[in-house]
């Protein structure tokens, strides 16, 4: 059991790095644009030859930056639901929290990176059934 909530919290700990890094352009935004195949921008309005104008870029990296804390809280909770003493109820939380979360990012992200933390999530949960 304790293995799986180590598991979890390190590819959280993965999700904040990709969320977080580098701080302008964060490597999952990068991911998810090559992904949707979105055109790239002319030279003008994207000096970088990326996707987004430099406004939009801005406001895009700050929402993934959002959702790079909210992975750092669940990291955070899958490591200290491993300590002696602290009730299943917190990582069976953290663990349906997790699930929710992977299905919802599958869905909207199109990718199968979320479909991990699902994966961990539904064999965590069923270990503190078990």
């Amino acid at each position: 059991m304790k293995a799986v909530l180590l598991v979890a919290g390190l590819l959280h700990a993965g999700f904040v790095f990709a969320e977080m890094y580098p701080w302008s352009n964060p490597l999952l935004l990068s991911v998810v644009s090559r992904k949707r195949k979105l055109p790239q921008l002319p030279k003008d309005l994207a000096p970088g030859g990326g996707y987004f104008t430099d406004q939009q870029q801005l406001l895009l990296a700050g929402i993934v930056h959002n959702a790079g804390i909210y992975n750092a809280i669940l990291a955070g909770g899958f490591l200290w639901a491993t300590c002696p003493g602290v009730s299943t109820d917190v990582a069976r939380v953290m663990l349906i929290g997790a699930v929710i979360a992977g299905i919802f990012g599958a869905v909207t992200l199109k990718t199968w990176v979320p479909g991990l933390q699902v994966v961990v999530g539904a064999i965590g949960l069923y270990f503190i059934k078990t």
